[in-house]
């Protein structure tokens, strides 16, 4: 007799399934959605074509690619898919993938190919078969980019606005641009709405209309935009076209400011500081200081340093002062290179540094700030001073002088530098006058004298 057969387990293939992938893909399960989607893409289904270049993109269940993903898009969209359409122009617009020489595959192929190119082109088709990626292409980008406007995508619309407003690929017309701005705009994307209230806020393209400007700021606003936010506290601090509003200013600062605008975290604490629309505190100064100066902001950055340096907020600290000084000064702010330069000459907080503060007054006054230049003059005038050079002094107190506004204080510069001339022999006066022809020529190559 024969016994029993074991019954035998094999594995069942499921038919591949879209929603299946979908799910796979909402549980971070990408393998899950690339075995759904790649055999309904490869039978032309538009959706799954563009969710495959989608992961293509982001490097999800499949090496990162733009090269296949633009492949894919470019399926999707010669179906019509408006999102595919829209991927596909960024590629374009963006060369997203272009082979960069510094890139592993680009170098391999430069290598192989100077021993047989037919293998290393060989080589590449096998390895990258749609290719490295897409080379810059603003006319392809145009093309696909229109077709997804005129088929009422509120992004596509909006890139259409910023080419014609800069003019890439087709002839500057602001008028164009306001125009698919508007469409966008109506559609609810609010980065169009702000660049319609822009337009609408600096007369570029329409009839300037600060009360449009207002209406479309106000809907990018609501939406959480934190530059139209921005926009508008502005308009309301000043009262650009309208009332000033130290308080709204305050409360649409506000809102940018906690969503991480450092612009609007510094203008919140200077209204804080001054006291408009909000009570006078430097302690909120200083916080929406730090934050906004933590990101790399300048006007912050010197706002901490007089914080500190004055002690607005406690205790003056000349060292942290002097820090912010320093990062705001690197970014070339010219009040902190004057205040860093004079706390640096004077030893406030530490130890003098003579030769750095003059470096920094030299800076400031290569950017024309008259008040580094008469700093300078006094220095080189001070007899007890290691930096003691009445040829500088005369120097600096002149140009201090000409740059200086008719009135009192350049009567008292050009008084002293007449007094500071006729202590020089005519050879340091004529040296004098080559130094100041150098500045003139090249302020930042300041000869000393």
């Amino acid at each position: 007799m024969f016994g029993k057969r074991k019954r035998t387990t094999s594995t069942v293939f499921k038919k591949p399934d879209f929603q299946r992938g979908l799910a796979a893909f909402e549980a971070e399960d990408y393998a899950g959605a690339v075995a759904n989607w790649l055999p309904l893409a490869e039978h032309g289904d538009a959706e799954a074509q563009f969710r495959l270049g989608q992961l293509y993109t982001r490097g999800q269940g499949l090496v990162r690619d733009f090269g296949d993903a633009a492949h894919w898009f470019r399926k999707a969209a010669e179906q019509g898919h408006r999102e595919a359409q829209f991927s596909l122009a960024l590629c374009y617009a963006n060369g997203e993938g272009a082979a960069q020489d510094s890139a592993l595959p680009v170098r391999w192929y430069k290598t192989v190919s100077k021993a047989s190119p037919p293998t290393a082109e060989a080589n590449l088709a096998l390895l990258y078969p749609n290719g490295l990626g897409i080379t810059p292409d603003i006319a392809q980008a145009l093309h696909w980019y229109r077709l997804a406007a005129e088929a009422g995508h509120a992004e596509a619309q909006h890139h259409m606005g910023l080419l014609h407003a800069f003019g890439q690929g087709v002839p500057q017309d602001l008028g164009a641009a306001a125009d698919w701005y508007r469409r966008s705009a109506e559609s609810g994307y609010a980065v169009a709405q702000h660049a319609l209230a822009s337009f609408y806020a600096n007369g570029q393209g329409v009839e300037r209309d600060i009360g449009q400007a207002i209406a479309w700021y106000g809907r990018a606003a609501d939406q959480g935009f934190a530059n139209a936010q921005l926009a508008l506290a502005i308009i309301y601090e000043h009262g650009t076209g309208v009332e000033a509003d130290p308080a709204r200013a305050a409360e649409f600062y506000r809102q940018a400011a906690e969503q991480g605008h450092p612009v609007a975290q510094v203008n919140l604490g200077l209204l804080y500081a001054r006291g408009q629309g909000v009570p006078k505190d430097y302690r909120e100064t200083l916080k929406w200081c730090r934050l906004s100066a933590e990101k790399g902001n300048v006007n912050a950055q010197f706002n901490l340093g007089l914080i500190h340096s004055n002690g607005l907020a406690g205790q003056p600290d000349y060292a942290e002062a002097a820090l912010w000084y320093r990062k705001a000064a690197n970014q070339g702010n010219v009040g902190a290179q004057v205040n860093l330069g004079l706390m640096l000459i004077h030893g406030w907080g530490g130890r003098p540094e003579l030769g750095e503060g003059v470096d920094w007054l030299r800076k400031a006054a290569a950017q024309g700030h008259t008040g580094a230049m008469s700093n300078l003059g006094a220095l080189y005038a001070d007899q007890g001073s290691k930096a003691y050079n009445p040829v500088q002094a005369y120097v600096w107190t002149i140009m201090a002088a000409a740059a200086t506004q008719p009135g009192s204080e350049r009567d008292g510069l050009e008084a002293k530098a007449h007094e500071l001339g006729n202590q020089l022999t005519s050879e340091d006066r004529q040296k004098a006058q080559v130094i100041m022809e150098n500045w003139k020529k090249n302020p930042k190559l300041m000869v000393t004298g």
